[in-house]
């Protein structure tokens, strides 16, 4: 078992290494790429690139891109600079990766920089992604922001893009409740899109967090914007669109949301808007709820109990994992703080919240006053 100081502790630190450099070699989203990672691993793919033996177009196309610069090195580089900035990597494998981006499968991100004092994944396991248009109306700003400081006062993290309009109004209200908030850039992690969000990027580095799937001090292009939507849809169980004309860019991460099964809300806006017509068209198709508050937000989040099971004697089988039914069995007969779960399960707190989390989200555990006790969910 190997480690870095930025990077926890992996199986071989070299596949690592290789994921940032593949991550820095080609687009984000590659699919070829992830297949190869898939089928030989980061390091085998590395290998497998800088051989001579390539016959099928796209590989060959990949192996000169490779064979143009030594990537391992500057992976290397990169590391050492993220060490010395205090910006998180991380890969498949890690105890911080948010398995939720696995549903991507070849699409799904090599590696993670994380900048920020927000630990992601647990604030990910209740969270929700705001979207919407960049040259939003002052209606759209405000219902984003309102939005966002009730869905912070309620203790949800808001995911969204970093960007102008929608998104920035999202990170503010979310800031504004205290509440945790990540932002997906479509640049490094260290460089703030558009530059005049340098003091919304500067709150999210102290309070939120800021991800990215490319390397430190790369600049966004047009093509970076629309695949790093996927990564927004994949990390929470909603997408919400407060704000999109029909040609609006945010319809993509709707889009991509809907394709993984994930749920998908809009905001109405006036009939009269342009900036709303997109919002209007996932309505009318079916594909979106239709919410007009974060209570309604929240209750798409945590999905009906008849969806998943409740009176409607047509359960199906939620799946739990070990660490889950540990915690599952610790309030079973009574209503448990996650201080007591931590020391019941032998888990840390911050372990313990983050799946009662993702328990609520599965409608196997509630809040009650007195803490979280599971829910009967037997015929």
């Amino acid at each position: 078992m190997t480690g870095h100081p930025n990077v926890g502790v992996v199986e071989d630190v070299r596949d690592v290494v290789a994921r940032m450099a593949l991550s820095a070699a080609f687009e984000p989203g590659n699919e070829v790429v992830g297949q190869l990672v898939a089928e030989l691993g980061a390091a085998g793919a590395a290998e497998f690139l800088a051989s001579r033996e390539h016959t099928a177009r796209g590989q060959a196309a990949l192996a000169r891109r490779w064979r143009e610069e030594n990537w391992l090195a500057a992976a290397d580089v990169e590391l050492e600079l993220a060490h010395r900035r205090g910006i998180e990597v991380i890969v498949p494998g890690l105890v911080t990766w948010p398995t939720q981006l696995d549903d991507l499968q070849e699409r799904a991100p090599l590696a993670l920089r994380v900048q920020g004092a927000l630990p992601v994944r647990q604030a990910l396991a209740r969270s929700v992604a705001v979207v919407g248009a960049r040259a939003a109306t002052r209606y759209g700003v405000w219902v984003a922001e309102e939005l966002c400081t009730q869905l912070a006062v309620e203790g949800w993290c808001v995911v969204s893009g970093g960007a102008m309009g929608i998104d920035a109004a999202s990170h503010r209200g979310s800031l504004a409740g205290s509440g945790p908030t990540i932002a997906i850039s479509a640049a490094g992690v260290d460089i703030p899109v558009p530059s005049s969000n340098d003091s919304l990027f500067a709150r999210l580095y102290e309070s939120g967090a800021v991800i990215s799937e490319v390397p430190i001090g790369q600049h966004p292009n047009r093509r970076r914007f629309l695949v790093r939507n996927r990564v927004i849809a994949a990390l929470t169980p909603v997408t919400v669109v407060v704000e999109a004309a029909l040609r609006s860019g945010a319809l993509s991460t709707a889009r991509e949301a809907d394709a993984m099964g994930r749920s998908l809300c809009a905001f109405p806006g006036p009939t009269t808007s342009a900036m709303s017509a997109g919002c209007h068209e996932l309505i009318a198709r079916g594909g979106a709820a239709l919410v007009t508050s974060a209570e309604d937000v929240i209750e798409v989040a945590l999905g009906s109990r008849e969806r998943i099971g409740g009176n409607t004697g047509a359960q199906r089988f939620v799946s739990v994992d070990l660490q889950e039914q540990q915690v599952l069995d610790s309030c079973a007969n009574r209503s448990a703080s996650p201080q007591q779960i931590s020391r019941s399960c032998g888990i840390s707190i911050d372990a313990a919240t983050a799946t009662l989390y993702l328990l609520e989200r599965k409608g196997l555990v509630r809040q009650t006053a007195r803490g979280w006790r599971s829910i009967d969910r037997a015929p």
